[in-house]
């Protein structure tokens, strides 16, 4: 009997997993144990909450680590692991090809990879930071807050790409927000990452 083997991804808001092909996510405040499928191991990529670790069984966390197929321009040591299995994925699904992973979460970070090198295109705070950062009173004042922080990430984020050649990844909880033809969306490219690396 195969050992199943339970691939998670622990982040800032949400703790998203995938077993059996079935992929489930959930907000950190409404995350429980009992919500999880039975496993005999845990695959485990976590930026924050590191205390739900517990809650997995046999969890192996992963650490970012040099790979065939991309130079990193950055400390290892330093680099989110999160980015580093997105990338894992990116350099999967496109091989030998320039592309940049944009993840739009809680942070949004950016990241190209242009000739087999990885190129750091920076973190910024994600939507739900932007609106968290002044409150307005009025109706009318929270519209044009809500509708401001949104253009104003956008923007952002379009902005980053344009001129770019190569295939644009995008993922993260606030992915939706981007609305471009070109863009290739993706539900996870963190357990697209762990995959991969179970492979």
């Amino acid at each position: 009997m195969a050992v199943k083997n339970l691939l998670v991804d622990i982040g800032n808001s949400s703790v998203s997993w995938e077993f059996d092909g079935n992929y489930d996510s959930v907000y950190i405040e409404n995350f429980s144990a009992e919500k999880l499928p039975k496993h005999q191991l845990s695959t485990i990529s976590c930026v924050a909450n590191y205390d739900l670790i517990e809650q997995f069984t046999n969890p192996t966390i992963i650490k970012p680590k040099a790979f065939a197929g991309v130079i990193f321009d950055y400390n290892l040591e330093q680099f989110g692991v999160d980015r580093f299995l997105g990338l894992m994925a990116g350099a999967d699904i496109h091989p030998q090809q320039d592309f940049m992973l944009v993840d739009i979460g809680t942070f949004v970070t950016i990241d190209l990879v242009q000739n087999g090198k990885h190129i750091d295109g920076g973190i910024a705070p994600g939507l739900a930071l932007l609106q968290a950062s002044k409150n307005f009173k009025g109706a009318d004042s929270k519209k044009s807050w809500k509708m401001g922080t949104q253009n104003m990430l956008r923007d952002y984020i379009i902005g980053r790409w344009n001129g770019f050649k190569g295939a644009i990844l995008l993922t993260g909880g606030d992915k939706e927000l981007v609305q471009i033809k070109q863009g290739e969306y993706y539900q996870n490219l963190v357990i697209e990452g762990l995959k991969i690396i179970n492979e």
